[in-house]
């Protein structure tokens, strides 16, 4: 009785599996993700997505006031709504601002307005390439 063939992958199309295979997980990965944002020397940048301007200068303002350094705050589409996280912050800081955060509903957030430049480096998700060719999105 023979086996099964035995199926040998040459290194190209090993290499063309697993880059499909980390495309399609970065797409779902970023298809429930609303924005991004990076805080630096008390300046807020958007990395990727769409962000009310009421919520961007509630969110400044209060980590300009917590006098965080730096962190990265995102913000995720789940199932009973949205959810905030943050990086780079203890968690008093992450807890006041989720709480500034629950304030703005989801169908706010989906309709807030689109990034006049910048997109192609947002898309791509590139923050520090967002920091250095990016212009102040006031």
């Amino acid at each position: 009785m023979r086996g099964q063939p035995v199926v040998r992958l040459r290194p190209v199309q090993l290499l063309i599996i697993l880059g499909v295979a980390l495309a399609l997980f970065l797409w779902f990965q970023r298809s429930t993700e609303l924005f991004s944002l990076s805080w630096r020397n008390g300046e807020l940048r958007l990395v990727r997505g769409r962000i009310p301007p009421m919520l961007r200068g509630d969110l400044a303002q209060a980590l300009t006031q917590m006098k965080v350094e730096r962190c990265t705050v995102t913000a995720r589409r789940e199932a009973q709504g949205a959810r905030l996280s943050a990086s780079g912050i203890d968690d008093f800081a992450a807890q006041r601002l989720r709480n500034i955060f629950q304030l703005y509903p989801v169908a706010q957030l989906r309709a807030a307005p689109a990034p006049a430049h910048g997109r192609l480096l947002r898309w791509f998700g590139l923050a520090s390439l967002v920091w250095f060719f990016g212009r102040r999105d006031d």
